[in-house]
């Protein structure tokens, strides 16, 4: 019965999901199957969100929508970063968010129906932050490969870069994730 229930245990254990691009070094390849994770290199140094543990997996992402008092609202897509090297701890960023405007009446339909979706370049919104509540904002690029929902389910792909004035360059940013559809607040 031990042995069942330790084979049990480490089966469902989840692991990192971390599949690294020859051509990227400290990048993982960029999938579409709900991997949960999330790399970009930040003035070189490649970033990734952390690893929570065998039993929770890699760090997920937020997605809530921000009510504001002007014409549009406010996307955001948030997740935890850390440097993806031994050092990953003394990192100076802790959050990457990229923001981007929607109407009023934003729903999940309308997130699905950005599958596809490449925004105009430097019309969204990318901030760092660092310890709370510094934060620092700029201009980024957005681009949505694939998008899917199902009962349980809403699964995001995509690509991203961005600059910080003229000092801080985000860039070869790729995302995976798969949350579950009640963590959607909108």
């Amino acid at each position: 019965m031990l042995l069942i229930a330790l084979i049990l245990f480490f089966s469902s254990c989840a692991k990192r999901n971390f599949f690294p691009d020859e051509d990227d070094p400290g990048l993982s390849r960029l999938t579409f199957y709900g991997y949960n994770i999330a790399t970009n290199y930040i003035n070189g140094v490649a970033y990734i969100n952390p690893f929570r543990g065998s039993l929770r997996g890699n760090s997920l992402p937020t997605l809530t929508e921000i009510h504001t008092n002007n014409d549009f609202d406010t996307l955001r897509l948030s997740w935890r970063i850390e440097r993806n090297d031994s050092i990953g701890y003394n990192a100076p960023y802790k959050n990457i968010s990229l923001l981007m405007p929607v109407s009023k009446n934003f729903g999940v339909r309308d997130f699905i129906a950005m599958s596809g979706k490449r925004f105009s370049p430097n019309t969204n919104s990318i901030v760092l932050n660092s310890n709370y509540p510094d934060t620092i904002a700029g201009l980024s690029n957005l681009y949505f490969i694939k998008i899917t929902m199902d009962t349980n389910y809403l699964s995001f792909s995509g690509l991203f870069d961005g600059n910080i004035g003229d000092s801080i360059f985000i860039t070869k940013g790729r995302f995976d994730f798969k949350i579950e559809s009640d963590a959607v607040n909108f």
